[in-house]
């Protein structure tokens, strides 16, 4: 499933707009969507849900089409589109004019891949789109509908670069094609990828935008292909001297282009003196198609121009020789036989003429608009240059060549014009064929109105125009060259204003802090050093164009005129002196200033410049500065820096001026597009990234990440104070590069309400040596601890949340939560006699005691429960564990009961105490009537025993009925079988109480009554159930006398 066709713009009101799928057909669409990003802010602006299914527009693929209404789909710099599972999943992230990390929905977090094509609001309505078999093209006419990439490749990041041939060897007379092949990292190939060449050694052969390296001299040279993403590949080029003599008759000097309308353009070939050439012609071949486009017929013979060699002059009308790019030229004997066939500004086959199927010989160099006068010239050893023309004159490769001077430092070709107000410098050199002489030059300028020359050769920039100098050698040699000179323009695209964003770094000692504050970067000037403090700069995507590095290094107008005026000239031999390579090293990156010619030149002002070892500048520092960079051009983001010198090492060429730093240090923080010091919220808000390097040789290879620090320690060596608007809760971790620790929880994970529990935090880790962690604790019952190891007690059951927080001595924190289980406890209930006594009295009230305790504090109200045993059980409730529960029961029958008291907690968790109780009748005052009993005639007659009422006791309360003594109930009157008692005061106290008539011999017979008797026990029960016993005292007799 794949993104394969879009529309969004078009000249006029936007109209036809619409996004094509392609997938498997058959594939259902229900729950996929497209969802629309402005790439401005970020954010989702549009989602259309997909139905249906996919067709078979084209055998087993099929593609489905979403139209949009006008002006539906954003016109990009950049916009974007996802396309969207049915588990919510990116299957593609695709943008237009650029790439974008989308800040929600469903792409949140993901970075774009920009598709490499564009419709710039000019094109026809009707145009697309439209992703092909290697990858996205046009706008080209639309194909809505229909398939167009069924055999597309869809490739992931370029992972490998291979550049071919590798290593190849050439002549200094030759040029080299290299190809690099580029695949992502499941090896398939990335076709149409945007690579940069370059050759680490431009002295020995440069390399254009295609891959074709020029030789310039003998030696090895590293030519290496760049993706966007930083990826590499590499190859070796070995250039030497030619291996077979050039041709007797030979090509020696060309002019075909110049400043302004082309003039004197003319070709010069060298031969033996007296070689006749007749029949003999120059054919002018065209590289764009390789026909043939001039013939030139010679004649006569070649002079001896000097003595036994000469040469022949060709002149040609106004633009009578094709400016190149490339185009050719051959030398065709008079038999047909091509003897030379050379090109310029590139190689090419000819087509037709006498020289068709042959491969041009690319001279290797070229003119670009130089000014008239000049011209390419061979030299003995087979190699070209542009010199001051000497057509008719033998070159340095005839039998008594001539003293040349020939110049370095600034080429008209491969540098940009010099800026006005900019200084570069030149160098001169007197040649004696490949000899260099040894002498002493003076400098003069032809064009003191466009720029000034010093006799170092420090050229300035004056005015707009073609500025041209000469240098004089001690014997009288002369050379001109001719540059040219512009007013640089500042940029209106990048976006500058933020060098200090986190403060203005200060020290304690201002006087050697010169401040000079300009919109590409601000910088401290130390006129004791003769270089910066610190250089203070933002970079982001808006800082990059296709500017050319200026190369005019100059002394900062800004700094006041009686500071020590710097040329370029006080950095030429500097590496002689000190025994090793030194080069002018950036602070602020000239490609970080690239947007526009003023920007880029600001970055050469010598207050921008430190001297530092080339294996430092070219090796860790330029790999760290291509990250930096990157990271604003190519990742979006926003990268602000702070760079600066430490320590001294002496001074450039022990001349006092310039101090050669022992180290340079870089601080950068890296934020999203956009942010900025009011972003920062904590220390994870932005990217900190420390280092300093050494100013030595031999550290050329060394990974830059060797030599990260802290900003801590970079304070403490150059006593700045560097990120000072940061508050101190984020300064101080942040440059301490301090890391939040990691709280990890042990110990207990369950338990029991009102049981200590022991929590342990000592697992606990932090990355930062040295660092002492603090413990606090929150239980998820509004309680807290502190310390590694707490005990703590839950005072009620349930599940909670224990959160551990540790802290560094920076103050970073991290918390772990755990959940422990804390298990409900019952109740403990107590119980106790009121009395102390366990026995009870039928009739009178039994008191008991209840208490309780509750491990669970918190487990209010309790309900409690009084189970007294004779069916009375009364409940209550209470709030308070320390109440004390008093109750009592009257109890009616005798026997013993359990009494019971249950204590319930509001989680439904019971306990219980129990007690066993004895309840007695109640014991009553009764007396026998007559107190003496006689026991002969086995007792006939009765007994009488009369219980009596006192205060709190009523006699009359008797049931009858229930009146015994050993089992023998009351008698009964013999005539109506009523039980025999009767109601009276039968002590006179004024209570009434009752007589009961008992049969003596039911006495007797039921034992209850002997000989041996001395009382009478009558049990009965009172109305209200409660049951008595009363003793009453008898004595007895037999026939034999009283007992």
């Amino acid at each position: 499933m794949r993104i394969s066709e879009l529309h969004y713009d078009n000249a006029g009101t936007d109209a036809g707009e619409a996004i094509e799928i392609s997938g498997p057909a058959g594939t259902l669409l229900g729950g996929w969507s497209i969802v629309l990003y402005n790439g401005a802010d970020s954010l989702a602006y549009n989602t259309t849900q997909l139905s249906g299914s996919i067709p078979a527009t084209c055998g087993t693929r099929g593609v489905v089409v979403v139209n949009y209404p006008v002006n539906g789909i954003q016109n990009g710099s950049p916009d974007g589109i996802a396309l969207v599972d049915p588990s919510n999943s990116v299957v593609e992230f695709l943008s237009y004019e650029g790439k974008f990390s989308a800040k929600n929905g469903p792409a949140s977090g993901t970075q774009s891949t920009d598709i490499g094509v564009l419709e710039n609001g000019s094109g026809a309505i009707g145009l697309s789109l439209q992703l092909l078999t290697d990858g996205w093209s046009g706008p080209s006419a639309s194909t809505f509908g229909a398939c167009n990439d069924q055999d597309a490749v869809i490739t992931g990041p370029i992972d490998i670069i291979t550049v071919t041939p590798n290593p190849s060897t050439i002549a200094t007379t030759a040029t080299q094609q290299f190809v690099a092949a580029a695949s992502d990292a499941a090896g398939t190939p990335v076709t149409g990828a945007a690579l940069t060449w370059t050759s680490d050694a431009t002295g020995v052969a440069t390399v254009d935008a295609n891959g074709l390296a020029t030789p310039k001299a003998v030696g090895d040279a590293t030519i290496t292909a760049t993706a966007a993403n930083g990826v590499f590949g590499s190859a070796v080029l070995h250039v030497q001297q030619p291996t077979t003599e050039l041709p007797h008759t030979r090509f020696s000097e060309i002019h075909y282009d110049n400043a302004g309308t082309d003039a004197g353009e003319a070709i010069e070939i060298e031969g033996p003196a007296g070689q006749s050439l007749s029949g003999w012609s120059i054919v002018l071949y065209d590289g764009n198609g390789g026909g043939a486009y001039n013939t030139t017929t010679l004649s006569g013979s070649i002079p001896a121009t000097c003595a036994a060699r000469g040469v022949i002059v060709m002149n040609y009308p106004v633009n009578g020789i094709q400016n190149g790019s490339p185009d050719g030229f051959a030398l065709v004997d008079d038999a047909g036989h091509v003897v030379e066939f050379l090109s310029y500004e590139g190689t090419f086959t000819a087509v037709g003429g006498p020289a068709s199927g042959k491969t041009s010989t690319d001279i290797g160099t070229s003119e670009n608009s130089s000014p008239i006068g000049q011209s390419l010239q061979r030299d003995a050893s087979g190699m070209w240059s542009l010199l001051p023309a000497t057509f008719g004159l033998c070159n340095p490769a005839g039998s008594t060549p001539g003293n040349i001077v020939t110049f370095s430092g600034r080429a008209a070709v491969s540098d940009p014009p010099l800026p006005i107000g900019f200084e570069a410098q030149l160098f001169a050199t007197l040649k004696n064929g490949a000899t260099t002489l040894t002498t002493t030059f003076t400098w003069t300028s032809e064009t003191p109105a466009i720029a000034s020359v010093d006799q170092n050769g420090v050229i300035r920039a004056l005015a707009a125009g073609t500025a041209t100098f000469r240098a004089t050698a001690g014997d009288g040699t002369t050379g001109r060259i001719s540059l040219p000179t512009t007013d640089a323009k500042a940029s209106t695209t990048a976006l500058y204003g933020h060098n200090t964003e986190f403060g203005t770094p200060v020290d304690a000692d201002p006087s050697d802090d010169f401040i000079v504050a300009r919109s590409e970067y601000t910088l401290s000037y130390n006129k004791n050093r003769g270089t910066p403090n610190w250089v203070s700069y933002g970079i982001d995507s808006t800082d990059f164009g296709d500017q050319d590095r200026c190369d005019c290094f100059t002394f900062d107008p800004a700094l006041p005129a009686s500071f020590t005026h710097l040329t370029t000239a006080d950095y030429t031999g500097a590496g002689a002196a000190a025994g090793y390579s030194i080069d002018r090293g950036h602070m602020v990156r000239s490609f970080d200033r690239t947007s526009e010619s003023l920007d880029n030149a600001r970055t050469f002002y010598l207050s921008n410049v430190a001297p530092q070892a080339s294996d430092l500048n070219q090796g860790p520092w330029a790999v760290l500065e291509t990250f930096l960079g990157d990271q604003a051009r190519l990742q979006n983001k926003e990268v602000y820096v702070i760079a600066g010198v430490a320590g001294n090492k002496g001074t450039v060429k022990n001349e006092g001026k310039i101090v050669i730093p022992a180290s340079t240090w870089k601080v950068a923080l890296i934020m999203p597009h956009g942010g900025s010091f009011a972003d920062v919220h904590g220390i994870g808000d932005v990217q900190v990234v420390a280092v300093n390097m050494p100013n030595e040789p031999g550290v050329r290879n060394v990974d830059w990440h060797t030599y990260q620090t802290t900003v801590d320690a970079i304070e403490a060596l150059t006593g700045y104070d560097l990120l000072s608007r940061l508050p101190d809760n984020i300064e101080i971790p942040l440059e301490a590069n301090d890391h939040a620790p990691s709280a990890r929880i042990a110990g207990a994970a369950a338990g029991s309400e009102g049981t200590p529990m022991s929590f342990i935090g000592t697992s606990s880790t932090d990355t930062d040596p040295g660092d002492v962690l603090t413990y606090s604790w929150e239980f998820g019952d509004g309680r807290t601890d502190v310390g590694s190891t707490p005990v703590h007690t839950f005072l009620d059951n349930g599940a909670y949340t224990v959160k551990l927080t540790v802290t560094d001595r920076f103050g970073l924190a991290s918390s772990a939560t755990t959940t422990v289980t804390v298990a409900n406890v019952a109740p403990v209930p107590r119980l106790a006699s009121a009395s102390g006594s366990l026995v009870a009295t039928s009739g009178i009230p039994f008191g008991i005691i209840g208490t309780f305790s509750d491990a669970g504090v918190a487990d209010a109200p309790w309900g409690y429960t009084i189970t007294w045993g004779d069916g009375n059980t009364p409940t209550g409730q209470t709030s308070d564990m320390r109440a004390r529960i008093d109750a009592s029961n009257t109890y009616r029958r005798a026997g013993t009961y359990s009494v019971t008291f249950s204590v319930t907690d509001k989680d439904a968790s019971t306990g219980m105490s129990q007690l066993s109780v004895n309840v007695l009748r109640r014991r009553v005052t009764a007396m026998a009537q007559p107190g003496m009993i006689n026991l002969n005639d086995r007792g006939q007659g009765g007994v009488d025993v009369v219980l009596l009422s006192r205060l709190g006791f009523d006699a009359t309360q008797l049931v009858p009925a229930s009146a015994t003594i050993g089992g023998v109930p009351l008698d009964t009157h013999g005539d109506d079988d009523k039980l025999s008692y009767h109601v009276e005061d039968a002590n006179g106290d004024g209570f009434l109480d009752v007589k009961l008539r008992f049969s003596r011999a039911a006495l007797i017979e039921a034992g209850a009554l002997s000989p041996t008797s001395t009382e009478l026990v009558l049990l009965a029960d009172l109305l209200d159930g409660t049951q008595i016993e009363g003793h009453a005292t008898v004595q007895t007799k037999t026939p034999g006398g009283p007992k």
